[in-house]
């Protein structure tokens, strides 16, 4: 109280400013926009609607999960709803922008096959504008969680958000044709058409904790957090959500007759999304 009495009224008044000033920033500040832009280079063309040929390399876009083209090989991988339309979208966005893009790389530069992993920009006049916040607007992918790679994460799932509010792309399929089960795959009627990338809904109905893994079950469906992602998590908060009803989004495969899913983030179950809080 002493010091308070003796500080100058217009000290006072620059500090509040100040303060006022900066936190106006921070809430401001666009998680959309660049950290730092490796190189700028000319694209070619989408090869889906997650991934660009770039100077004769697969580059796949951090963030997004777009619908899988069917691929008919000795082990064939099923197509999903409107994989083609995802396509056309991404190629028309490069077209609209000279297909000239901005690489900005992440923690780690390589996904799991070891093709280029990037967040993509583009110039709108003097604008620098997120590649992957386009694509998610358009509602032609889902957001996806890819630790380590977590830079605009919070950008990407906001622009999904949007989408689905306005119903667009997948979002659109998903309202008007239910039994696709795509992008929502519910629970209790997943079939051999719902493995691959979704989102998967349904009630945990117990939560427990194995020496490897957080495990939240529904009625047909496992969703599985392991150790190595644990330090990202609230365990608590995990546990609370027994006998609520989740969407929680990854790869989803069948073992034993039921589908399991694998998260890492708490980005990737909506009830954990500090976007939804």
């Amino acid at each position: 109280m002493f010091f308070m009495k003796h500080v100058p009224t217009t000290y006072l008044k620059a500090v509040l400013l100040l303060f006022l000033s900066t936190t106006t920033f921070l809430v401001k500040a666009d998680d959309c926009a660049p950290k730092k832009i490796d190189v700028w280079v000319n694209a070619s063309f989408a090869l889906s609607g997650d991934s660009i040929n770039i100077q004769n390399q697969k580059y796949r876009l951090i963030g997004v999960e777009a619908p899988q083209i069917e691929i008919k090989t000795k082990f064939n991988t099923n197509g999903q709803p409107l994989a083609k339309a995802a396509q056309k979208n991404l190629n028309r966005l490069l077209a609209n922008h000279n297909t000239y893009v901005g690489v900005e790389y992440d923690l780690s530069r390589v996904d799991n096959f070891n093709r280029p992993y990037a967040h993509l920009f583009v110039k709108q006049g003097e604008k620098i504008v997120n590649l992957q916040k386009l694509v998610l607007e358009s509602g032609y992918a889902l957001a996806k969680s890819t630790p380590p790679n977590n830079l605009h994460q919070k950008c990407y799932y906001q622009a999904e958000a949007k989408a689905r509010r306005n119903q667009l792309g997948i979002w659109s399929l998903q309202e008007n044709n239910p039994l696709l089960n795509y992008p929502i795959a519910e629970s209790s009627k997943l079939n051999t058409e719902t493995v691959g990338y979704h989102i998967y809904r349904g009630k945990i109905l117990k939560v427990m904790k194995t020496g490897s893994n957080y495990i939240l079950n529904m009625d047909t469906t496992g969703v599985r957090i392991r150790k190595e992602d644990w330090d990202k998590f609230d365990y608590d908060a995990i546990k609370a959500l027994e006998g609520q009803v989740i969407e929680a989004r990854g790869f989803g495969f069948i073992y034993q007759r039921a589908m399991y899913v694998k998260v890492h983030s708490p980005f990737a179950i909506d009830r954990l999304n500090p976007i939804n809080q």
